[in-house]
């Protein structure tokens, strides 16, 4: 987890290795117009066709997603129970390791993760992409130069917080984005890190974009708990058990999705 405490040993972390990214940035953009104008969308597209999705909400929101590689096939788990400005960024965060990292991931059956707490390499990399694709320099400097003038009176927390209703990302993400863009000093950052916005939202914030989506897509699931591979791991009393209980789970997780409706 990113915190005052290793807040600017991470900005130094992100100079190394921001012209690698960078460029690769511009090679996801590169690909089409939509790559470029609705980047997050054609994310999406470009991963469900790629690998197979599985869309689950699951208890802990520390943990955002993961992608891994099992009997020939890369599986990508989104948790879609966490607040949609985090589902957002793990699904670019993602994209990340399976564009680019893809065949240590295949040949080391290794799993890559996004969670809170996680600062190794490959995960620093990874963020750094999303938040590099999620929230250009230009747009960023624009819209926190308009916010500024329009709410000239209000605290730099609250400027900061009206700016996820504009990239709906995370809002350390934009702290570390205007940091590292020299928009705000490192005093600034310092200060702005560990705020509490949750309990500090303005009245006239929409915070429909910290709910959950809630979304099940679960038809890969089903898929490999079919398959011939998959049933020889599992006896048969397993694999009847896992089914049902996997028709319940889905049976609550609909009705709780249509009691948020």
């Amino acid at each position: 987890m990113i915190t005052r405490d290793n807040l600017l040993d991470v900005i130094e972390q992100n100079k190394e290795i921001l012209d690698v990214v960078s460029s690769r940035v511009d090679d996801t953009k590169e690909q089409s117009l939509l790559f470029r104008y609705k980047p997050l969308d054609s994310i999406k597209y470009y991963l469900m066709q790629k690998t197979s999705v599985i869309l689950f909400p699951t208890p802990d929101t520390h943990y955002g997603g993961l992608l891994t590689y099992r009997n020939q096939r890369f599986y990508l788990h989104i948790n879609t129970a966490q607040p949609k400005t985090y589902e957002n960024f793990v699904w670019v965060h993602e994209y990340y390791h399976y564009r680019y990292e893809k065949e240590r991931i295949q040949d080391k059956q290794t799993e890559t993760f996004f969670e809170d707490s996680v600062l190794n390499a490959q995960e620093r990399h990874a963020n750094l992409f999303a938040s590099e694709l999620l929230v250009d320099t230009r747009v960023l400097k624009e819209s926190f130069a308009q916010i500024s003038k329009s709410y000239p009176d209000r605290p730099i927390e609250e400027k900061v917080i009206h700016l996820i209703a504009i990239f709906e990302v995370p809002y350390k993400v934009l702290v570390i984005k205007l940091l590292q863009d020299g928009l705000i000093s490192p005093s600034a950052a310092l200060d702005l890190i560990d705020y509490d916005y949750l309990d500090h939202l303005p009245d006239d914030f929409d915070t429909s974009i910290f709910h959950p989506s809630l979304v099940i897509k679960l038809n890969n699931l089903k898929t490999l708990l079919s398959s011939p591979r998959m049933q020889e791991r599992l006896t048969g009393n397993e694999y009847e058990r896992f089914t049902d209980q996997y028709k319940t789970v889905l049976a609550r997780l609909k009705e709780k999705r249509a009691s948020n409706v």
